[in-house]
């Protein structure tokens, strides 16, 4: 995955299915983000999102059937801490 807000550069690779990778600080400012392929290096996706400001964290969920199917790929944008980052139990 890349986005723009960085030049592009790669902030996610080699992710396994169902494991998370690394987490990536990225401007709370509109980016384009693109998930490719990693073996072909085919554009899977788009989309473009503005982050969640601090202490509130987020992730990207690529969405999708092998082979098509007849449904389309899409990145999910969910909030990791929804109730505003602060444990209160």
């Amino acid at each position: 995955m890349t986005c723009s807000a960085n030049g592009t550069e790669e902030i996610a690779s080699n992710v396994k299915y169902s494991l998370g990778s690394p987490w990536y600080n990225v401007p709370t400012a509109s980016a384009t983000y693109t998930a490719k392929d990693d073996l072909s290096g085919k554009v899977l996706t788009t989309k473009v999102e503005t982050p969640p400001a601090a202490p509130l964290g987020y992730t990207n969920f690529l969405l999708g059937l092998a082979g098509g199917g007849g449904f389309g790929i899409e990145l999910l944008p969910l909030a990791d801490a929804p109730e505003g980052g602060v444990c209160k139990p």
